[in-house]
């Protein structure tokens, strides 16, 4: 059961992660209307974001101790083409989290005494912004590739239809090419833009909605591709 529990935490980990300046606010105005007192959302922001990451690259490396048995066996056995895409997913995704880390580090008030150089911390922001977004892509469809094993686990005992949920990815999909666009994601990731905008009078629950549609977006394209390799049988 921890296997799943991890997951579906870092799910939401990552889904708050990407709202990054947005999230402070959001907690801010939901914590004013039950506590006597209030903090300044935009002020605390980064430092929210930046326990929300730390928590997340944590929970990854929990992830990666729990399936070890994948590093284990990654230099026996025969690769198929679908082994080849399933292992140089896991590489990319392991490479682009180390990457957030150590670009998360120079670039975290925790370490502003260390005065790193401006060209280091130039460096630290474009890597950190691509590797976030790509990663966000990546991570997406990883979970799509290995959506057999978590629904195996989940719904042993609910089973649901043939029809519907295919439906519901459709839609979703739909939803997802609309919101990768919107979101301007695209050009995150190729560093077309330097700098991610936030629209703060947006309602925070429409940026994760986006942002869910574009996960399911990716993870449906890694499934039925994980679909189509098993029955091509390569």
């Amino acid at each position: 059961m921890l296997r799943p529990l991890v997951d579906i935490l870092m799910t939401i980990l990552l889904l708050l992660s990407m709202s990054y300046e947005m999230i402070g606010p959001a907690i801010s105005e939901t914590l004013g209307k039950f506590l006597p007192f209030t903090f300044d959302g935009y002020e605390y922001g980064s430092v929210i974001h930046e326990i929300l990451g730390s928590a997340l690259i944590v929970l990854f490396f929990i992830h990666l101790w729990l399936n070890r048995w994948w590093l284990k066996t990654l230099f026996t056995g025969r690769y198929s083409i679908t082994r080849v895409i399933l292992t140089l997913v896991n590489i990319l995704l392991i490479a682009d989290v180390i990457l957030l880390a150590l670009s998360g580090l120079v670039m975290s008030r925790m370490f502003d005494e260390f005065q790193f150089a401006d060209g280091l911390m130039s460096f630290a922001r474009s890597a950190h912004i691509a590797a976030s977004f790509a990663g966000y892509v990546i991570m997406s469809f990883h979970v799509g590739l290995n959506w057999h094993i978590f629904s195996a686990m989940m719904f042993k005992r609910f089973k649901p239809g043939k029809i519907l949920p295919h439906i519901i990815a459709v839609a979703f999909m739909i939803w997802g090419v609309y919101a990768f666009i919107r979101r301007n994601i695209w050009e995150y990731m190729t560093l077309k833009s330097a700098f991610v905008f936030f629209d703060f009078d947006e309602p925070f629950m429409f940026f994760i909605g986006d942002y869910v549609a574009v996960m399911i977006l990716f993870a449906c394209i890694g499934h039925y591709m994980y679909l189509a390799l098993r029955k091509l049988k390569i």
